[in-house]
């Protein structure tokens, strides 16, 4: 009895050594995709060849989501989409301009901290969008799932 206790001890030990390690690593580097911020054309990355990461500028098809759409005017956009972020658990606005919002989402069980980002293309009345994990191989459908959440919340509004 008293070994297998001492097992769950070392076990659970262990388990917030690594949760705190992850949490680090993750919060320590940042998954932006801004690759321009010139004035005229500013673009997000499309993150093609990465598993985990999702955009509507991508040109994989694992990798392309459908641009965010909004309901109301142009310049506030931003805000609108900053205020239902913000309305989830988790989350803290980075960075936020008129046309530009880099969001970060941490997760409970593990710490991992992802980015999210929104370009605001007014010509076309969309809103470009990335969502991408800071670490790891894989996000086993996490980006695209708070990408269509976003929708979801951003439709009910």
């Amino acid at each position: 009895m008293q070994k297998l206790l001492m097992i769950v001890v070392a076990v659970i030990v262990l388990g917030l050594i690594a949760r705190v390690a992850i949490g680090f690593f993750s919060a320590s580097r940042i998954a932006t995709g801004l690759i321009s911020n010139d004035a005229a054309a500013p673009k997000l990355s499309g993150c093609d060849d990465l598993h985990n990461c999702t955009a509507s500028t991508a040109t994989s098809s694992r990798n392309l989501i459908e641009a965010l759409s909004y309901k109301v005017p142009a310049s506030d956009a931003i805000a609108e989409f900053s205020r239902l972020i913000t309305s989830q658990s988790g989350t803290q606005i980075i960075t936020q301009q008129p046309n530009y919002l880099h969001a970060t989402y941490k997760t409970t069980l593990l710490g991992y901290t992802d980015d999210l980002e929104l370009l605001l293309d007014e010509s076309t009345g969309i809103l470009n969008v990335r969502s991408a994990s800071r670490i790891g191989k894989s996000d086993l459908g996490a980006n695209r799932k708070r990408i269509e959440a976003l929708r979801q919340l951003a439709n009910n509004n």
